[in-house]
């Protein structure tokens, strides 16, 4: 089942990004050690949502992955959504097949220090 941002959506978050930008906060976020965060997300993320498929997991709410600008998008069951840059398609298809999408996402992703957004 596939989970669409709705052209509201998609305008509420153009406005969060643009006031963050003006404002000059920094869209970070904390987490552990190995992640790197980045202050701003490139313009192709931007402008463009990616589409997320739903997961049965107690921690992923839904998955989406962008193979041209490689990235994996993840919201949680809390409903924070980031996006993790230069992620190899081998390892959203991992993510997509593992029995437990929560571990598999702490260790190929989170562990392994690819650099991330925290979108909303």
């Amino acid at each position: 089942m596939a989970t669409r941002i709705t052209d509201v959506g998609r305008r509420i978050r153009r406005a969060w990004l643009l006031l963050a930008i003006v404002a000059g906060a920094g869209l970070s976020c904390d987490g552990p050690v190995s992640e790197q965060p980045i202050d701003s997300a490139p313009a192709a993320s931007r402008e463009h949502a990616i589409e997320r498929t739903a997961v049965r997991s107690s921690a992923l709410q839904s998955v989406g992955y962008d193979q041209e600008q490689r990235v994996l998008e993840i919201e949680f069951t809390s409903g924070a959504v980031y996006q993790y840059f230069d992620v190899p398609a081998e390892v959203y298809r991992r993510l997509m097949a593992a029995e437990s999408h929560g571990r598999y996402f702490n260790q190929a992703v989170r562990n392994a220090g690819y650099r991330y957004q925290r979108m909303y």
